[in-house]
């Protein structure tokens, strides 16, 4: 009987001790994984306020492709619902911030000289962009809506300047068909000579005291015709 006891008081300590190991297991565990949620909420955090504070920085008509591409590797992982959802808000309008700065890193590479046309066939640019939250109001408001703005607007410039060129051109057509030659007379505005002309074989270009002369070298049916221009002015056209 007494050896019966002594087993039993054996049994009982060695499940109280698993059971204690285990529960200091849990704890320890939670502990490891409180400590890394921790850890990455920190390092997240201070990625997302690098990349706003270059952001804020750019400049819309010439931003820097390496500050533009920098903003985007620290805004990656915000590309994942489940990150931004793990922050508790920490890190406001992550995602918006991300597209803004891949939007201003394709318009980085065209290094100061975007158009309304190159706009108009940047798919990429302008999926960005149109994907955007409409009336946003949250981080970095003051430059993502006006960029946003900008963008499709452009894109509008552009799509209006298209229809213009292929009208001038279905005109252009028609006085050639017609025997005339564009209908530029001096006075007119250098800026009217490709519209009505078409474009040149080539332009000549004479500067001097102060002045800017121009000629405009055209041949329509085996005929050239000559146009030229004093600072921005059609002065003469040549048959």
């Amino acid at each position: 009987m007494t050896i019966l006891f002594v087993c039993l008081a054996v049994a009982v300590g060695a499940i109280g001790g698993i059971r204690g190991y285990q529960e200091m297991d849990g704890r320890a565990k939670e502990s490891t994984v409180s400590n890394f949620d921790r850890d990455q909420k920190e390092n997240m955090t201070r990625r997302y306020e690098q990349a706003v504070n270059i952001l804020n920085q750019l400049n819309f008509a010439h931003p820097d492709r390496e500050k533009t591409e920098e903003a985007v590797k620290l805004l990656r992982d915000f590309d994942d619902e489940q990150v931004v959802a793990s922050l508790d808000g920490a890190c406001p309008d992550a995602p918006v911030l991300l597209a803004y700065a891949e939007a201003m890193n394709q318009v980085a590479t065209y290094r100061g000289h975007m158009t309304n046309k190159d706009v108009a066939g940047d798919r990429k640019l302008l999926s960005i962009v149109q994907d955007m939250p409409q009336g946003y109001k949250g981080k970095l408001a003051d430059k993502i809506v006006p960029f946003q703005r900008l963008i499709i607007s452009m894109n509008e410039e552009a799509a209006k300047e298209a229809k213009l060129d292929k009208e001038n051109a279905k005109k252009h057509a028609e006085k050639l068909s017609q025997g005339k030659y564009g209908g530029i007379h001096p006075g007119d505005s250098e800026d009217n000579i490709t519209a009505a002309m078409g474009e040149p074989v080539r332009v000549n270009v004479t500067q001097g005291e102060g002045q800017n002369l121009k000629q405009y070298v055209f041949n329509h049916n085996g005929k050239s015709i000559y146009v030229y221009t004093k600072d921005g002015v059609v002065i003469d056209v040549v048959l």
